[in-house]
């Protein structure tokens, strides 16, 4: 593969174009008006149905162009044992835009066969390439097609054909356009590698605790390998230099895709290597998607970037408490939480872990449950509890005949508490993916925007395990609590694959569910400007299989999610509320402190 244009004498070529500019010196092209570009396509004139060569200029004085029979015919100089960008052809001048997919398409063919090198390339420092390609020519004229996403922004961009290093020949172009492609989640790595976790949570039966930090994790190495590549936005963690090492011949862009890919792949593996998980089939799909334009050169180097933000941000997390397993110990009173369905506590540590984004996971603690400001036995004494008791019996138990239909629908459709599913983490993160196809989001704009929701997800958790466990009221659960006031053999709605009745092993104040919901719906509607973006839903619960429910908006649809658990008969009305305005809170301060655009 040939290198790419040397810097000493792009910028040689830059100056004797606007020599051309003002005093005519290079060589005397026709002078008609050149042809418009076609609706979309970058490339004026590049039909050459006018008879004009126009804006296409050569390097060379000693290299002749000519428009014959509609094509651009380029009797090339002798240049044997030079570097091909000796002699070229080029066209200045048009803007393409970081992270936006293009097609590069043209005709060619030469008299003799040989090869020709074709870049997008940068019109000033550092001269790296968006696209940099060889191709064989021979006497019949052949389309040729390179797909590539910019790694780089630039107003005046340059396409290059590179006709040195060869003996004299006649090359003939036609047809030659560069066009933004529209945007295509199936070959969005973000979407992809989000994809990919959710798979993986429906492989292993992991906490929402766990879960949302490590697809913080991944989301926060994707967006910094994005950020570094393009240099558009604010890092998470680390902007990785994206320098430009070797010989002046040597300048290479690393691959959006590839550093976003590689950058996934080490985060997973890293996190779930051990528990049985391989991602290397998954790494290969993300591969088949790369644009074709893309060269060995250039994912090495996005290979290099992903890493090191991998690396970044796995080893900020290490040491974060989330490691913490100290046994929970039971308050072992009146209205305090013991096991349910026979399982310990579970995450009883996770208010203690570092956040992502908060100054501790205590920033937005709710006051206690009814606003008692003493312990367990104030609240039992409270009417309110009482009362928020005795809805869970009316509408949460298995045999409710108040609760409605759709009520029980909504119940199962936001539960997703069972292995197998991909837990409530994952419902957010399917339905970010809906609206962000539906709004048609690029790289970069999903970059952001599942960064910014993986870290609210993060911190809502550990905000909403703070409230569960630090606080001096760790509610019992509604099962539990209306066996106590005489309601022996009452049972959630709630319950597992077979049927057996079941409730989350950990306290019910304040509802996680409520609070992951309420950050997610504080991001969205930040990010995208308003709340008022409809949407059709989809759930993963075994309870709800094929249901979809259309969502006004986001906020319409969190606090759906909170109430559902009331329905369900695991929270009580206040664990709801005051998840859903843990959970605002956190998404609004998350929102505005990080992955700032």
């Amino acid at each position: 593969m040939s290198p790419p244009i040397n810097t000493r004498h792009l910028r040689r070529l830059l100056s004797m174009v606007l020599a051309v500019a003002l005093a005519s010196t290079l060589t005397a092209l026709v002078r008609p008006t050149p042809a418009a570009a076609a609706p979309g396509d970058l490339i004026l004139n590049g039909t050459f149905d006018n008879g004009s060569t126009q804006p296409w200029w050569t390097r060379l004085a000693s290299t002749s162009t000519t428009v014959n029979a509609g094509q651009l015919r380029v009797r090339t100089s002798a240049t044997v044992g030079k570097p091909v960008w000796e002699d070229l052809v080029g066209h200045f001048e048009f803007g393409v835009t970081a992270a936006q997919p293009y097609r590069l398409q043209f005709d060619a063919a030469a008299d003799v066969s040989r090869s020709l090198r074709v870049s997008v390339s940068r019109a000033d420092t550092p001269f790296t390439s968006a696209v940099d390609q060889s191709v064989a020519l021979t006497p019949t004229m052949r389309r040729f097609t390179f797909d590539f996403t910019s790694p780089f922004g630039d107003p005046k961009a340059v396409l290059l054909f590179h006709l040195g290093g060869q003996a004299s020949s006649t090359v003939r172009f036609d047809n030659v356009s560069l066009s933004p492609l529209a945007v295509d989640p199936a070959t969005d790595p973000i979407l992809y590698w989000n994809g990919v976790l959710l798979r993986t949570y429906q492989a292993l039966d992991l906490p929402p605790t766990s879960s949302s930090r490590e697809a913080a994790i991944l989301h926060a190495a994707m967006h910094d390998a994005a950020v570094s590549v393009t240099g558009v936005g604010n890092p998470y963690r680390v902007r990785v230099p994206v320098s430009y090492p070797g010989t002046m011949d040597n300048v290479v862009a690393p691959s959006l895709h590839a550093a976003i890919d590689r950058a996934a792949y080490d985060v997973l593996t890293a996190l779930y290597g051990g528990q049985g998980q391989s991602y290397t089939q998954a790494l290969a799909g993300a591969v088949a998607l790369r644009p074709s334009g893309v060269n060995a050169a250039e994912v090495a180097r996005g290979d290099t970037v992903g890493a090191a933000a991998a690396t970044a941000n796995l080893q900020a997390r290490a040491n974060d408490g989330s490691g913490n397993n100290t046994p929970y110990q039971l308050d072992a009173v009146p209205g305090s939480w013991r096991p349910t369905n026979g399982k310990a506590a579970i995450s009883p540590n996770w208010g203690l872990v570092t956040p992502f984004a908060l100054t501790s996971g205590r920033q937005f603690r709710p006051g206690l449950p009814a606003g008692v400001t003493g312990g367990y036995a104030d609240l039992l004494g409270e009417q309110e509890y009482r009362d928020q008791v005795q809805e869970i019996r009316d509408y949460g138990g298995q045999t409710s005949s108040l609760r409605t239909p759709e009520q029980t629908q909504i119940a199962f459709f936001w539960a997703n508490d069972l292995g197998g599913t991909y837990k409530p983490p994952g419902q957010l993160f399917s339905h970010t993916r809906i609206v962000s196809e539906q709004r048609q989001l690029g790289i970069l704009a999903n970059a952001r925007l599942f960064g910014l929701v993986a870290l609210a997800l993060a911190d809502a958790a550990i905000a909403a395990w703070d409230a569960k466990y630090q606080t001096p009221i760790d509610l019992w659960r509604p099962v539990t609590a209306i066996e106590a006031m005489g309601g022996a053999g009452w049972q959630p709605l709630s319950q597992d694959r077979a049927g057996v009745p079941y409730t989350p092993a950990f306290p019910a104040y304040i509802s996680g569910h409520a609070t992951f919901a309420g950050a997610w719906s504080a991001v969205m509607k930040r990010f995208f400007g308003t709340d008022a973006i409809a949407f059709d839903a989809t759930t993963d619960d075994p309870h709800a299989e094929g249901v979809i429910r259309r969502m006004p908006g986001f906020d319409h649809a969190a606090e759906e999610n909170a109430l559902s658990r009331i329905y369900l008969g695991v929270h009580y009305r206040f664990d709801a509320d005051a998840g859903l305005a843990t959970g605002r809170s956190v998404g609004a301060y998350v929102y505005a402190n990080r992955l700032r655009p």
